[in-house]
């Protein structure tokens, strides 16, 4: 079990402090700042407590730091199935909800999930449930909303201009 990090060049010193200072992102820096303390030989626990996590912790970004040095230090894409669902099909999506399903030829008036999700699957090949295509629509702040109906297309604009100019 790796206690310290080996002695850093003055070159891996400049690549630390460089990342250190550039990244935005707050584990990378925190896991900068591990590797530069154990540099300074102070203990696992000890910068666990100056970094508020585990002295474990500590002790498996050294390891992975004297693996695989800088490269080591940002978080990989965690394991998993990569999602079927691709910026493509959110742009196509959106561009969907847009439309009336008449327009697109199809025998209904409004959408549902259902009927994206089946579309969406026919137009892009990516198959997904209509439970999906809802959390799609709610994470990108989308909604599928009735139309409302109105009497605007047999009013005479001339008529509703002169009663908003009485009022």
């Amino acid at each position: 079990m790796t206690k310290y990090v080996h002695p850093l060049s003055d070159e891996e010193m400049q690549a630390l402090v460089q990342l250190h200072h550039q990244t935005k992102d707050a584990d990378v820096r925190s896991r900068c700042e591990m590797i530069l303390l154990s540099h300074e030989r102070r203990s696992p626990p000890q910068i666990a407590q100056q970094v508020r996590i585990s002295a474990r912790t500590v002790r498996r970004w050294i390891e992975r730091y004297e693996a695989q040095g800088l490269a080591g230090l940002p978080s990989q894409s965690p394991p998993g199935r990569p999602a079927r669902v691709t910026a493509h099909y959110l742009s196509r999506l959106e561009t969907t909800i847009e439309q009336s399903p008449r327009d697109l030829e199809l025998p209904f008036s409004n959408w549902t999930t259902q009927h994206l999700a089946a579309y969406m699957a026919q137009q892009t090949g990516i198959v997904i449930g209509a439970r999906q295509v809802e959390n799609y629509l709610k994470a990108q702040q989308w909604r599928l909303r009735r139309p409302v109906r109105t009497v605007k297309h047999k009013q005479d604009p001339q008529q509703v201009a002169e009663k908003k100019s009485a009022v």
